[in-house]
């Protein structure tokens, strides 16, 4: 089946938060949005077909899961993760961010130490200090546009007396797909010293050619016992507007505590429409993730084309529909770089500093766009900057 990735789709007056939030984000209204974390594309064809069958009942009373939706999710990790779950360990959240709220409270008390990667996904930050938890930062190193993490300084944050560390796994916004040697290295850690491990899934689908995305708990029985995986078809199918996620625990005593926190949180379960939609994208939407990927595989060969020469490059990106655009050789400061891209180019995309103190110069570009508005975009850009 052919896939249409090159139509643009417009999204006005369809109260998506990336046109919705310019104004207040950018200052003006006439920016071309390439920021927030959900794509420019229709999702699988399937899904429209299968919400409108469900819609036609017209009932929306409480909806709970069954065993065909836990097979479709058992079949989708295996297949696309060699990743053989246990599926009574499951527990449905409507994302990531409210599992990793129940997940810090559950397992660590106040002023705990919980370590982070950064630069990160802006949220890592504010999970922890929410709790009046301790922030503790394990910055990745970048090599020439690759970042690797820093284990030596890690050990020394877990000797310190960190309960709990967050992994996001491929890294947001960085694009890493971390590799079995770091997984590794990063699991004996953990199991060493004996640090609870949070592990952001979200991006697990989105990997390119030659990567492999690895879940930290597949390598060992060990870390396995310490691992909590969290994953969702949100990003991958563009369906984050629909809340599905779901948190993969150690054991099932421990999965009756991230259900009572969630509880305790005012969670219960999924809406009608994330059931239906996790199940038909896991069970129809392999060919169309491939399909994806090719075309973001492509948008980032052409902005690499693009910024060729230029005083302006993109980090090396082995997963996630998410570029880490670095502007240090431009020699001006993060105000400057923002107010131009804001003013000049008209060109709306997150602001560097919100992953982190690392991201001063950096900015971070969405491309899960048509092509051609992915080349408007580093146009403008490339204009204003030179």
């Amino acid at each position: 089946m052919t896939y249409n990735f090159s139509d643009v789709i417009n999204r006005e007056n369809t109260r998506a938060a990336k046109f919705e939030y310019r104004e207040t984000l950018f200052g003006r209204s006439d920016v071309l949005p390439l920021w927030v974390a959900d794509m420019d594309f229709e999702s699988v064809p399937e899904l429209e077909e299968a919400l409108i069958k469900r819609a036609k009942h017209n009932l929306y009373g409480y909806t709970t899961f069954d065993d065909d939706i836990l097979q479709s999710i058992k079949n989708w990790l295996s297949s696309r993760h060699n990743f053989e779950i246990d599926t009574s360990l499951l527990s449905f959240s409507p994302g990531v961010i409210p599992s990793l709220h129940a997940l810090v409270q559950i397992f660590t008390e106040e002023n705990d130490q919980i370590v982070i990667q950064p630069p990160v996904y802006p949220p890592f930050f504010s999970v922890i200090k929410a709790h009046n938890r301790e922030l503790v930062e394990n910055p990745l190193v970048n090599r020439n546009g690759h970042y690797e993490m820093d284990f030596d300084h890690l050990e020394e944050t877990f000797k310190n007396g960190a309960k709990a560390f967050i992994l996001c796994s491929p890294h947001n916004p960085v694009g890493r797909v971390w590799n079995n040697d770091e997984l590794e290295k990063l699991a004996d850690l953990c199991v060493k010293y004996n640090v609870w491990l949070f592990s952001d899934d979200i991006h697990a689908d989105i990997v390119f050619d030659g990567y492999e995305h690895t879940p930290i708990s597949t390598l060992n029985d060990e870390i396995a016992k310490l691992t909590f995986t969290l994953m969702a078809p949100s990003k991958t199918f563009n369906i984050a507007g629909l809340q599905a996620s779901y948190v993969i625990s150690p054991n099932e005593d421990l999965k009756k505590k991230v259900n009572e926190q969630l509880m305790r949180q005012g969670f219960s379960s999924l809406n009608t429409f994330a059931f239906t939609a996790m199940e038909t994208v896991y069970n129809h939407g392999a060919d169309w993730l491939d399909a994806l990927i090719r075309q973001l595989e492509e948008n980032k060969q052409l902005i690499d084309e693009k910024l060729a020469g230029t005083k302006i490059s993109a980090v090396d990106t082995e997963g996630t529909y998410l570029v880490w655009l670095d502007f240090s050789k431009t020699g001006l400061d993060h105000d400057e770089i923002k107010r131009k891209l804001n003013d000049e180019a008209k060109v709306g995309l997150n602001d560097g500093k919100s992953f982190g103190d690392q991201g001063e110069t950096f900015m971070r570009i969405n491309i899960a766009s048509p092509k051609q508005v992915i080349e408007e975009g580093i146009d403008r850009i490339i204009k204003v900057f030179g």
